[in-house]
């Protein structure tokens, strides 16, 4: 009897425990949850450290993207001159030196040509003062001549203050683009003379499994970066194309400078086409008139607002193979963090990353898991 006895106040004492344990259990949602919620906070860890070792190195990391950007596009070049049997260095050289000297003509003949039209009597310190005194001093503005002094005297003192702000940050600004572009030009030259060999000792340090998914992911980075920089190029042509027949409509001179300015500063989105607009803006006021350049003004905008919301999306999206609203976010985004800079090349390093991805799986689809294999010891 006492066994029996025993024996039952051991098994309530068993149910008891048993009962305060699943009291005291997780439930399965919350431990799922939990368990996700740590990886997020992982994951947002190490973006956060790339990101920040990002900012530190963007020194280096911006000419070496602009870099293989244009390496990317010209590398056709250089091939086709190498087929001619042109030497690697020379073959890597020429388009370079082409790009360069177009790009030097065509500033040097927006600058003559603005300024023979800028020293024409019909823009004269003089000429230019009384169009707008008078644009100001009719409707709607209606002001009085003592309030156009004030405000061309508060004008020329703070063009004056900015001017006078140059100081040693500028200077290391200036210094530091300077740097950067000449790091750029000739990061650029040896990408076209030895980027397939230096791109050929990655891979082979690479397990031999995954090599074939690392070469096929470099030449879709490679694929993507010369359509990144061809769409570009078309949209800056678009934005030429139409704020030239704008200015041609408005009679404002030097259309062509102005067109290929515009088509240049395609090349930076957002800052370029607000440039641009600025330039043919200030043209107009000085050689036509300030309801002229009021017309100016409104068509840069709705030139700006169309290629940002529709050109560029959907011509950089066509060409990407990414949907607009990526294109979209990867600029405003590139363009908080990094300024100018970011803006003009997230789009390029986010396409150039999913492309990326995209041919890495496509492989391991096609080609199944591999075995598993150590990783060969970098030779020499």
């Amino acid at each position: 009897m006492g066994s029996e006895d025993t024996q039952d106040d051991a098994e309530s004492s068993d149910s008891s425990s048993e009962r305060d344990r699943s009291s005291l259990a997780v439930p399965i949602w919350l431990d799922r949850t939990a368990a996700w919620a740590m990886r997020l906070i992982v994951i947002a860890i190490a973006l956060g450290g790339l990101l920040w070792l990002t900012l530190q190195l963007r020194a280096v990391l911006i000419p070496f993207l602009v870099a293989l950007l244009v390496a990317s596009a010209l590398r056709p070049v250089a091939a086709a001159l190498e087929r001619h049997s042109v030497p690697r260095s020379l073959a890597a050289a020429i388009p370079l030196l082409v790009l360069g000297a177009i790009g030097a003509a065509a500033g040097w003949f927006v600058y003559r040509s603005t300024a023979s039209t800028l020293e024409s009597d019909e823009v004269t310190e003089a000429a230019v003062r009384e169009r707008v005194e008078d644009w100001l001093m009719g409707s709607p503005f209606n002001l009085t001549m003592s309030q156009i002094d004030e405000g061309e005297r508060s004008l020329r003192s703070w063009l004056s203050s900015g001017i006078g702000s140059f100081g040693p940050e500028q200077a290391a600004l200036v210094v530091q683009v300077v740097g950067g572009a000449l790091l750029a030009a000739v990061l650029s030259f040896f990408l076209l003379k030895d980027g397939a060999q230096i791109w050929t000792a990655i891979t082979s340090r690479v397990n031999p499994a995954r090599a074939d998914s690392v070469h096929r992911s470099g030449q879709a980075i490679s694929g993507t970066l010369a359509a990144y920089v061809r769409s570009i190029a078309l949209t800056g042509i678009a934005d030429g194309v139409l704020i030239g027949i704008g200015l041609w409509l408005l009679d404002v001179p030097l259309v062509l400078p102005l067109v290929i300015l515009t088509a240049f500063a395609g090349l930076f989105p957002l800052v370029g086409a607000v440039v641009a607009g600025a330039a043919a803006s200030l043209v107009a006021l000085v050689a036509v008139g300030p309801s002229t350049a009021f017309w100016v003004v409104i068509l840069t905008l709705a030139v700006q607002q169309f290629e940002g919301n529709v050109m560029q999306p959907l011509i950089v999206a066509r060409q990407v193979s990414i949907h607009p609203v990526v294109v979209l976010l990867a600029l405003t985004a590139g363009g908080a963090i990094a300024g100018l800079a970011g803006a003009f090349l997230a789009v390029p390093v986010v396409a150039s990353l999913i492309a990326a991805v995209k041919a890495f799986s496509a492989e391991m689809e096609v080609g199944g898991d591999p075995p598993e294999e150590g990783v060969d010891a970098p030779s020499g």
